[in-house]
């Protein structure tokens, strides 16, 4: 019977950490920031397992400063990585394919190369489609 209360015990302290964990609000994000400054907040919330808040730095970074390429694509990353980080891979997918696609319509040497190989190493680590469903 111990036992029991105890797992019991356990469960419900679980599933409250996850109710808290998913309940936790978008912070206000200051209209300031430059595009680095919303970046590195974004891998802090990321490091830190604020995968709402990591998600919003990298979207007001993209809608911010999105229209200069080398910004777009290095939140566009980040956000495809944070994807993978959690299991939502089709939007990473999605992501990776843009990135790519864009390397391959660039004049060479317009866009940061490291992203590419970056882009393709994450391709190949995503499961197949079929292992997905």
């Amino acid at each position: 019977m111990r036992k029991i209360t105890s797992l019991i015990c356990i469960f419900v302290l679980v599933a409250a950490a996850f109710t808290f964990t998913a309940c936790q609000s978008v912070k206000d994000i200051p209209e300031d920031l430059t595009a680095p400054q919303l970046l590195q907040r974004g891998q802090s919330y990321a490091d830190n397992a604020d995968y709402k808040n990591a998600e919003a730095c990298y979207l007001a970074t993209i809608d911010r400063y999105g229209d200069n390429t080398d910004t777009y694509i290095e939140a566009k990353y980040e956000l495809a990585h944070l994807y993978i980080k959690t299991r939502k891979y089709e939007k990473a997918r999605a992501i990776l394919e843009e990135i790519l696609e864009l390397y391959d319509y660039a004049t060479v040497g317009t866009l940061p190369a490291a992203y590419k190989k970056l882009a393709q190493m994450d391709m190949e680590k995503l499961p197949s489609r079929s292992e997905e469903e």
